[in-house]
């Protein structure tokens, strides 16, 4: 608290070395990951990164334990995670169209770097779209009118850390209700996490 009486100065850590890959200086990661149309956990890896803990990341028929730090473009257009090896303290980068699954872990990490993959918002890059006698364009979803047989929106996946089982909140809200587990037992869990948002 001594740096908010202005008695130490919060240090502000450096950004994620980025290696040998020539990177697109100019793109930014959006606000969210869910219209990537990739099966990729994107959503699972930033909540992991937020809240500082490592993740479990399956690539390559491999399991790996990470602590992911940031999402970068480069110059050919691959999107790359940038994650450090927490058992060797390594600094590997893993395209995002290969990662075929992540396991948030209960295991933290003290950021070495500047973690980039914040708590604001979900992640979604525009769907690319083709239209006849145009090029390849972002567009954005078009959103129809509401009606009473319909719901927009996001939908939030929530899973109950003792059962497993995963439950969907309109509103994004960890809290659950009185529930069973798989085999019809009365289960403790009242505060899923996050794991996935579907639109």
């Amino acid at each position: 608290m001594e740096w908010l009486h202005g008695l130490v100065t919060k240090t502000i850590k450096a950004t994620i070395p980025l290696g040998r890959q020539a990177i697109d200086e100019t793109w930014r990661p959006p606000a969210m990951a869910q219209a990537w149309h990739v099966a990729s956990p994107l959503e699972r890896i930033r909540f992991a990164a937020a809240n500082r803990l490592c993740v479990n990341l399956h690539y390559q028929n491999k399991f790996r334990l990470v602590e992911p730090y940031s999402l970068r473009r480069t110059q050919e257009g691959d999107i790359l995670l940038y994650a450090l090896r927490h058992e060797t303290n390594e600094w590997r980068s893993y395209r995002v169209d290969r990662i075929q699954g992540a396991e948030i872990t209960q295991t933290s990490f003290d950021p070495k770097h500047a973690v980039e993959l914040t708590s604001a918002g979900p992640i979604s890059i525009q769907q690319l779209t083709r239209r006849s006698g145009e090029h390849a364009l972002f567009k954005p979803a078009i959103r129809r009118a509401s009606s009473k047989r319909q719901s927009f929106g996001p939908k939030y996946i929530i899973e109950c850390p003792y059962c497993g089982k995963k439950f969907t909140h309109k509103k994004m809200n960890t809290r659950l209700n009185p529930h069973k587990d798989k085999d019809g037992y009365p289960c403790s869990g009242r505060n899923g996490y996050l794991i996935d948002t579907k639109y």
